[in-house]
């Protein structure tokens, strides 16, 4: 799993440039409020990564088609989210004059923790014998 972090935090880091372009676009750009513009960046940040971290950081643990994978993807991604949102809106009401950019980076590094965990554990989770793509046969299907 650490051998996967090096690749998880550059795919991450341009997701985090993605997410935080929408983000600060919409809230300063645009006047939305932080929340609608949190879900807004995390949705076009979650494509990307998907795609990235799919052929790249967990390229070796695929099990699944690329539907049930993106869905997999998509629930562990809203988890994150949640984490990160959770933390932005304790941080937020404190922090307007700072442009909201501290409740930003911590609400961040929440979802990345949780995001980290959740896809090398529930996501890309190959088991051992289990060629990838290639379902369980239906004696060891759980």
């Amino acid at each position: 799993m650490v051998s996967k972090l090096p690749q998880f935090l550059g795919v991450g880091a341009i997701g985090f440039l993605i997410d935080a372009c929408v983000f600060f676009g919409l809230t300063a750009g645009f006047a939305v409020g932080y929340g609608w513009a949190r879900v807004a960046a995390s949705l076009a940040a979650l494509t990307s990564t998907w795609l990235m971290n799919r052929n790249s950081t967990f390229a070796d643990g695929r099990a699944d088609t690329a539907p049930v994978e993106f869905f997999r993807y998509l629930a562990a991604s809203l988890a994150g989210a949640g984490a990160n949102l959770a933390t932005l809106s304790m941080i937020a009401p404190y922090d307007q004059a700072l442009h909201h950019i501290p409740a930003y980076v911590i609400g961040a590094a929440a979802g990345l923790i949780v995001n980290f965990l959740l896809y090398d554990k529930f996501v890309f989770h190959r088991r051992a014998g289990r060629s990838p793509m290639r379902p369980l046969p239906p004696e060891d299907a759980p």
